[in-house]
């Protein structure tokens, strides 16, 4: 009764309004439609990968030809350029061997003076 009395009422603040409510954010990588608005050439871009696992397409046999002269490419340059004693590992380990000698030697050399 007090509380719903005019004076009381005169004196209390307004009611506070509800904060807004903000709509849900859609995730672009699982929303094809929101990827779409925010990268235009992903619809592109879709069909082009979906076209490139197709046998027997054009786009299919482009991506061949080119894995093929990669793998190619990557055989020549092995061939060339990773054999005999030359190549980074055999050379990392003949610095090892190396010191392991010199150690091996300053040993038997303290060994006979002593």
């Amino acid at each position: 009764r007090i509380i719903n009395s005019t004076e009381v009422q005169s004196v209390l603040r307004p009611k506070l309004e509800a904060p807004k409510k903000f709509e849900l954010k859609k995730n672009a990588l699982r929303n094809k439609a929101e990827m779409a608005k925010l990268n235009p050439g992903s619809d592109e871009a879709r069909e082009l990968r979906k076209k490139q696992r197709q046998e027997g397409s054009a786009e299919q046999k482009a991506v061949q030809s080119s894995k093929k002269a990669r793998i190619e490419a990557s055989k020549k340059h092995n061939k060339e350029q990773k054999k005999g004693d030359e190549t980074f590992y055999k050379t990392l380990m003949k610095a090892f061997e190396a010191k392991a000698a010199e150690k091996k030697d300053g040993d038997d050399e303290e060994a006979e003076e002593a």
